[in-house]
């Protein structure tokens, strides 16, 4: 395996604390280097930390697109500089080349510990298959959603993000903290083993993948005019028909879910999705059956 160097970014979003104190802790306990492999650990908005906010003037986590064609003349947001700057210097081709990058977040909704894939990239099913097996964390497969991408660990040719709720914005709960110590210690791990050829891949992947995101009721002027409904409340990753209660208005009318496929909905209530008009996204369960090219791609990085 020709792994030499992996990504580990805590704080993309400067309020999502809890990441950044795991790191930090991670770092007095361990060597940087581990069985041929350097662990390359930063702090992915540092301006937007130091200030307790989530970006300075757009989302980080999704200004990675596009970014071979980035003038940076043309564009003074600092989170474009900052993503150029972290590819600049960690990407495959920068001063520091990193193969894989682990992106650690936070969330407001219901999450519990789960990991988050964009597409269906090999090598990403890889890391995703044996910390599932290990763990039996769920995960979101975001795929073809043309309103979302531009995301942190497309830029790597291997990655993947590590999302832990639910916990409040800029609020440290030790709980989550040794949950991400717990998951970066077995990744670890497991990146060891698979150096060694000591490990064998679970024969299958059980994912949810992407289907779109709902928004809240809105009124006449734009104004969010619904509230989650009760029973729907800290209720991710559970199974939604028709008829069941999303959302309760000010007029007290229930807003069912109207579809007629099975869905698992995800991130519900997420404080900082609501400017990207979501409330919650739904999903579809998917089995994928592992195969022995994963484990090829992933050697070959």
């Amino acid at each position: 395996m020709t792994i030499k160097r992996i990504l580990i970014v805590s704080g993309t979003h400067g309020n999502e604390i809890n990441p950044i104190w795991a790191v930090k802790q991670l770092n007095r306990e361990e060597n940087s280097l581990s069985h041929g492999v350097e662990y390359e650990y930063i702090i992915g908005n540092p301006v937007a930390y130091e200030k307790g906010c989530r970006y300075i003037d757009v989302d980080l986590n999704r200004s990675f697109k596009e970014i071979e064609n980035y003038d940076q003349h043309s564009n003074n947001f600092y989170e474009t500089n900052r993503a150029n700057f972290l590819v600049d210097e960690f990407g495959i081709d920068g001063s520091k080349p990193c193969q894989i990058a682990i992106d650690l977040h936070t969330t407001t909704a219901n999450m519990g510990t789960s990991i988050v894939l964009y597409g269906r990239r090999f090598k990403d099913f890889c890391l995703a298959a044996l910390l599932q097996n290990k763990f039996g964390l769920p995960i979101y497969l975001h795929e073809k959603d043309n309103a979302q991408t531009g995301f942190l660990v497309e830029a790597w040719p291997c990655g993947l993000v590590i999302e832990i709720g639910a916990v409040a914005q800029n609020f440290y709960d030790s709980n989550i903290i040794n949950r991400f110590l717990i998951i970066l210690r077995s990744l670890r791990e497991e990146i060891d083993k698979l150096k060694k050829n000591l490990i064998e891949l679970p024969k299958e992947l059980v994912v949810h993948v992407h289907q779109g995101s709902i928004d809240y009721p809105r009124d006449e002027k734009g104004n969010i005019d619904g509230l989650i409904h009760p029973q729907r409340i800290n209720q991710d990753w559970k199974l939604i028909k028709r008829g069941d209660p999303l959302f309760l208005d000010s007029q007290g009318l229930i807003h069912e879910y109207g579809g007629d496929e099975l869905v698992w909905p995800v991130f519900i209530g997420e404080v900082a999705y609501k400017e990207k008009k979501i409330a919650m996204s739904y999903t579809k369960k998917e089995v994928i059956f592992s195969n022995n090219q994963w484990v090829y791609e992933f050697e070959s990085l």
